[in-house]
């Protein structure tokens, strides 16, 4: 895309930032808010199996355990995931500089 200044190009690069940081932000939330929901939900599902008196039972030990280690390995995937949005959006940045670098140097050429 041909800009017409370099702030046009600035604000360009601005706004796509933003855009990349939010999609951050937000990832991390998502998976903050998931985290508290399975640990809430396994909290839940142990005191009713207390209540019911087979909280020590074996079969439901592991399989409580077996839960508990997916929800883990779907954190740290989702925490792998969003480590590659920040480094994604760190090549972004180095790329926005050397595009704003090219402006300024063409504007100087053309002047």
């Amino acid at each position: 895309m041909t800009y017409r200044s370099l702030g046009e190009l600035e604000d360009a690069q601005d706004q796509i930032r933003a855009t990349a940081q939010r999609r951050i932000e937000l990832a991390d939330e998502y998976v903050a808010h998931y985290r508290s929901r399975i640990h809430l939900v396994q909290e839940s599902f142990y005191e009713l199996s207390a209540r019911q008196g087979i909280a020590d039972d074996p079969g439901f030990r592991a399989e409580l355990q077996r839960i508990s280690d997916l929800t883990d390995q779907t954190v740290r995937s989702a925490g792998h995931r969003i480590a590659e949005l920040e480094e994604d959006y760190e090549a972004m940045m180095r790329q926005h500089a050397l595009e704003r670098d090219s402006f300024i140097e063409e504007q100087r050429r053309e002047e």
